[in-house]
């Protein structure tokens, strides 16, 4: 195993242990078993200990997302639209669920918020929360009905649908999507995302 590779199979590991048993529930003996490998120092030398590891599987879902949703944003800001703006934030998050690292990370994404505020900056909330003001500025203007408070509370709605998507917690009894899914998936959460945006003042 190349060294390159050693810090990339902890990773992997540590994120399917986090999403399935938080942090509290992963131990560095397994994080190294499931990882295949031998050296208990390895988590140490690589990362620095536990809590390091733990913040750089975060971080490295974080970031993937946010760069997405930034790819996704940039067209938007000079042609936006309702419906493009919810599918560029959803679509990150059904992708991580379908695609091969499948509900992991997209469970660790949705923990972040679960720690202290101190924690935010290092763990990638921050840049989330960011993003998502972002995201209200291009649609305030869509939707002149809604004050900045309660378009942030909307948005923070769909947010939380993708994440109870993102665990498998609307589910119901469905089978696991696969990458073939992303496309429907995506379309199920903006058709109630974009309905949610548009209705009336409450």
């Amino acid at each position: 195993m190349t060294q390159t590779a050693t810090p990339s199979r902890l990773l992997d590991a540590a994120e399917e242990l986090l999403a399935q048993h938080g942090p509290a529930g992963t131990s560095v003996r397994n994080v190294l078993r499931l990882a295949g490998v031998a050296n208990a120092a390895a988590v140490g030398y690589y990362f620095g200990g536990k809590a390091a590891l733990v913040a750089a599987v975060e971080r490295r879902v974080v970031d993937q997302v946010v760069a997405d949703r930034e790819l996704s944003l940039q067209p938007l800001v000079e042609a936006p639209d309702v419906e493009g703006l919810v599918d560029g934030w959803v679509r990150p998050i059904v992708t991580l669920r379908c695609a091969g690292r499948g509900r992991y990370a997209a469970r660790v994404f949705t923990r972040i918020f679960d720690q202290p505020p101190a924690q935010w900056e290092a763990n990638g909330a921050a840049a989330i929360r960011a993003m998502a003001g972002r995201y209200c500025a291009v649609l305030a203007p869509l939707l002149p009905h809604l004050d900045a408070r309660e378009l942030t509370w909307r948005w923070q709605s769909v947010t939380a649908s993708t994440d109870f998507y993102a665990i498998g917690a609307l589910d119901f009894g469905e089978p696991d999507p696969g990458p073939d899914d992303v496309d429907r998936h995506v379309r199920r959460l903006v058709v109630p995302g974009s309905a949610l945006l548009r209705a009336p003042a409450s």
